[in-house]
């Protein structure tokens, strides 16, 4: 539900638009509805000087642009709201004029006008307007699709002509209106750096005094400014040469790095509470007849009939969101939801909360954020805080947390996942405050992979049967059922056929991958059988068979950004429990067993023990990695690669295998061709 607008560039950052926080629009108007003006500069907004050095390159170039002004300036004393954005820029090599040939400017026409003021190019001094030559193309672009969302939103591309490298290209725009659905209080968030370096970075608010404004920086650095004029009072930020903020991988989802300016129109939280109840009227909506007679079928306790209908809904009405205009935030009814059998989030928990209800449980709609949710409860109170919107419910004393949106879930409440939103609005038209979200069990945020690895030798020690088994409980089981239910048998068993690949090269699939369910718990089980060909690798004449922890491996992983400002991601509370076996067919064809029989290690992040059982015609090695933590702060990473260091060589484990015993008769048989080979090279 959120979105920024600014020119093309994000993932290059500066130069593409980002998501504003209102979404698009009521009923989307014909495609001949979209359109633009071109008028001067509004008279509101705060004029602004380029800084000193203009056109001279001494900043620092991102991708070949210079980045010479970001000026957003927002007006929230008007019937409606406008957003104003001038932007400057100047190539200073090819990729740089490549990026500003185009300029792409985003606009939702159901409810916002995109009003063009001016694009000019400064070339030796001179300042040619170039908005009249500029060809303006205007298409609709539904960038979410891949996200199953649907939006309706518009963009106006202008395309330069006669650009050079060294010109300085400035130009301006304002969008004005918002979504009718947000209500008459405005609110949102502007980014105070970027992914590239820009030389002044201006943020202005201006809003009547008659009507309380609150806003807050992220940072706790960056400080606020404002100036009364009259009736109004303008509150900015003015940033002299940002530098580039570069983006780490295996950062947290709750995490941002990027450093924002927030303000909202709203008191508290019992506000936005009010407004969102007032969106969610059609929950208390009849479920259809044929659902009805569905749920009243159902046998059991309040939580079983609730995870019957949580899981019929995840299921059977598949994700997809129309997200234009009302529909934005506007659920449909539960009978629309149903007969069409697909919605978004807002659809399916008011289908859930209907379907709740018709079961004499109380159920509410619950305002999540998905991304940086930590300190959610610190922000600023406004609906653009949330994203997401799940389903909360109290049975026996307890309060539950599902998601209708979430695929693949099975087994009691307290054995569905809970994902880390950490804290809700339960929309109830009178909550005050955030409730943290707290699981029922600890279950529903843990995973355990339990495999069992077993190589049954061949009488020439050379190839064998291999045969896996795993257990998937909890979100690993979700995981994989989700991965398995998008793919047929034929990919899933060539998929785990190549994870083995990377330990024995000639490996061959004996049969299908097969994947079954442990019938009522959120559990999978799976089988994969192999014949293994050329065993072991030859080490001073001798075979030596190595014993991985492929899916301990598999679990683990390292950012390429090692020297660290941000947390690193970690998998949570997951543990994984492999048992290699390998069987020989005579006594004595394992010869020699290596290392220890215990290792164990320790720390914050994890913990991991191997011990190994020997016999004369077995051996056994089992491996234990538990995961403790969702992050490593920045300044123990190197503590944590340590860690990683020292566990790495206990992930194998190797064995001698005994040589092949050669009869008399191969004996002779090779004496005879390399004989025969002898005389045909005389």
């Amino acid at each position: 539900m959120k979105q920024m607008l600014l020119p093309r560039r994000v993932a290059r950052v500066l130069w593409s638009i980002v998501t504003l926080l209102v979404i698009s629009s009521a009923e989307a108007e014909p495609v001949s509805m979209a359109e633009y003006q071109l008028a001067p500069r509004p008279d509101w907004v705060q004029p602004l000087a380029l800084p000193e050095g203009e056109g001279r390159g001494e900043a620092p170039a991102d991708d070949g642009l210079r980045n010479l002004l970001l000026d957003s300036q927002i007006n929230l004393a008007g019937d409606k709201k406008e957003r104003f954005f001038r932007f400057v820029m100047q190539p200073l090599r090819q990729q740089g004029l490549q990026q500003i040939s185009s300029i792409s400017l985003g606009f939702s026409p159901a409810y916002e006008e995109l009003i063009i003021h001016d694009v000019s190019v400064v070339r030796d001094g001179v300042r040619s307007d170039r908005l009249q030559s500029a060809d303006i193309k205007l298409f609709q672009r539904e960038e979410e699709l891949d996200k199953d969302l649907y939006a309706e939103r518009w963009t106006a591309m202008l395309l330069l002509k006669d650009l050079r490298i060294g010109d300085i290209v400035e130009y301006s725009y304002t969008v004005r209106g918002s979504n009718p659905v947000l209500g008459d209080r405005f609110f949102g968030r502007e980014l105070l750096a970027w992914g590239v370096a820009i030389e002044r970075i201006y943020i202005g608010l201006l809003s009547p005094k008659a009507q309380p404004l609150y806003v807050r920086t992220s940072d706790g650095i960056t400080r606020v400014k404002k100036r009364s004029e009259g009736e109004l009072t303008r509150y900015f930020v003015d940033i002299r040469n940002s530098a580039a903020l570069r983006q780490e991988d295996g950062v947290p989802e709750w995490l941002s790095p990027y450093p924002y300016l927030e303000y909202t129109q709203y008191t508290d939280w019992q506000q936005v509470n009010g407004w969102a109840n007032t969106l969610y009227g059609a929950a208390a909506d009849p479920v259809p007849a044929e659902f009805g007679r569905w749920l009243q079928e159902l046998r059991g306790s309040p939580a079983h009939k609730a995870a019957a209908a949580t899981q019929w809904i995840q299921e059977h009405i598949r994700y997809f969101g129309i997200e234009h205009g009302v529909n934005s935030h506007l659920p449909s009814s539960p009978l629309e939801t149903y007969d069409r059998r697909f919605g978004d989030c807002k659809d399916k928990t008011v289908l859930l909360i209907a379907a709740l209800r018709h079961l004499g449980i109380e159920a509410h709609p619950a305002l999540v954020s998905s991304v940086e949710n930590l300190d959610l409860d610190a922000r600023l109170p406004s609906p653009g805080q949330f994203d997401h919107v799940i389903t909360t419910f109290e049975l026996d004393g307890k309060r539950y947390w599902v998601d209708p949106t979430a695929t693949s879930q099975s087994g009691a409440l307290q054995a569905m996942s809970l994902p880390d939103f950490n804290w809700a609005l339960v929309v109830d038209g009178e909550g005050e405050s955030l409730t943290r979200i707290e699981p029922v069990a600890a279950e529903q945020l843990s995973a355990r992979i339990s495999v069992e690895e077993t190589l049954t030798l061949d009488h020439n020690r050379q190839s064998a049967v291999f045969e896996v088994i795993s257990h998937y409980v909890g979100w690993s089981a979700e995981d994989m059922r989700a991965y398995a239910g998008y793919r047929d048998v034929d990919t899933v068993t060539n998929d785990f056929l190549q994870f083995y690949a990377r330990y024995f090269p000639a490996i061959e699939k004996l049969e299908p991958v097969e994947i079954t369910e442990v019938e009522g718990r959120n559990e999978l089980r799976v089988r994969e059988k192999y014949r293994l060909r050329n065993l072991g690798e030859n080490s001073g004449g001798q075979n030596l068979l190595k014993l991985a922890a492929a899916s301990v491996v598999a679990n683990i992983s390292l950012p390429k950004a090692r020297q660290r400002e941000y947390p690193f991601r970690l998998p949570g509370q997951l543990q994984v429990d492999e048992r290699f076996t390998v069987i020989a067919k005579n006594s004595g064809d394992l010869r020699w067993l290596n290392g220890q029989n215990a290792e164990t290690i320790n720390n914050p992040w994890f913990e991991f023990s191997r011990d190994v059982e020997k016999s004369p015609k077995q051996v056994t090695v089992n491996y234990r990695y538990q995961s403790l933590d969702k992050s490593v702060a920045p300044e123990r990473f190197g503590e944590y690669l340590q860690a990683i260091d020292r566990l790495d060589p206990s992930l194998t484990y190797s064995i001698w295998l005994a040589p092949v015993s050669v009869t008399p008769n191969e004996r002779r048989d090779r004496a005879r061709n390399l004989a025969r080979e002898l005389l045909e090279r005389k």
